[in-house]
């Protein structure tokens, strides 16, 4: 009974919703009929406001127009976000650049055509900001290089939205990319911000850019043991490993005689880098017991202390 008075009150909530932006839009479209198709009455309602060099009827114009514009372009990120529900199994990230991107854009036309219907020459302010770019690009140039690098990223997608990354001493999942940084959420929880022009300008490892990964474990055993034996095992542990990738042979590699034991080194290629973390315990677990079913030590340090009278 909970769960469908909790459905009910969604739909309601919806359906409250829908009629709300309805009436908006309705309210808004009929404002910019009059407004346009009738002039007169916009100028008789406001009779008695005065403001220099500016047509009331054109700033209603602008005013629709912009919200239009924003209502149109946040109609298009809606249904990019309902599509990406449907189909999860695509990569977000490229399609929540396309959601920022979309969102600047709007607000770039909106803005433009604004300005144009009130009669603002546009060419002038062309003039003033490229006299002021100079100063802008003085005062402002840290903030002017994170917002072209975050441009950048969202065209060139090094990194997109859900990408298991290191930059700058940070490890985390990217959450969002904004105009001046990135929002890097680390894996104990925190939120760190990045800013866009150190992620462009420095060393980024992206863990997950290619979907695989690859687990390497080093093991020592005692010198007593049969190499070619601990090879298989190796081999074995490996190639049963759940994470891995079946097209590829896993490498089991002898790397060193060291002063106590001999080194080796597994690597195995995964399906999913984002399973590291978890396919190299179980590869650890696995040769913990096979090595120890058939008796072969894995040797570790030991110390005498000698104590005197």
């Amino acid at each position: 009974m909970k769960s469908k008075e909790k459905i009910q009150e969604i739909a309601k909530s919806r359906w409250t919703s829908l009629i709300v932006q309805g009436v908006l839009w309705l309210l808004i479209f009929t404002v910019g009929f009059y407004a346009w198709k009738y002039p007169q009455v916009t100028k008789r309602l406001f009779s008695g406001i005065t403001i220099p060099q500016i047509n009331l009827v054109d700033v209603c114009q602008a005013i629709v127009f912009l919200i239009a514009v924003l209502y149109a372009f946040r109609f298009l990120k809606n249904l990019i976000l309902k599509w990406l529900e449907k189909h999860p199994k695509e990569n977000k990230g490229v399609y929540y650049s396309m959601i920022k991107l979309l969102g600047y854009i709007g607000w770039i036309i909106g803005l433009w055509g604004s300005l144009s219907l009130m009669g603002v020459n546009l060419q002038n302010l062309a003039i003033i900001f490229g006299a002021l770019s100079v100063g802008i690009g003085f005062g402002l140039q840290t903030i002017v290089n994170n917002f072209v690098s975050g441009l950048l990223i969202l065209f060139e997608r090094p990194i997109s939205i859900g990408d298991w990354i290191r930059v700058d001493g940070q490890e985390g999942i990217v959450k969002n990319i904004r105009i001046r940084s990135t929002e890097l959420q680390t894996f104990d929880r925190c939120s760190v911000l990045i800013p866009n022009a150190t992620i462009l300008s420095g060393n980024v490892v992206n863990v997950t850019r290619l979907k695989e990964g690859r687990v390497v474990v080093s093991v020592g055993v005692s010198y007593n043991s049969d190499m070619h034996l601990v090879e298989q095992i190796l081999k074995k542990c490996a190639q049963n490993l759940p994470q891995a990738k079946k097209t590829e042979e896993p490498m089991v590699l002898m790397t060193e005689f060291a002063d106590s034991s001999v080194n080796f080194e597994v690597r195995v290629i995964i399906e999913k880098a984002t399973d590291g973390i978890m396919a190299r315990s179980l590869l650890m677990t696995s040769i913990w017991d096979a090595l120890k079913e058939n008796d072969i030590e894995i040797p570790f340090p030991q110390r005498v202390v000698h104590m005197e009278k």
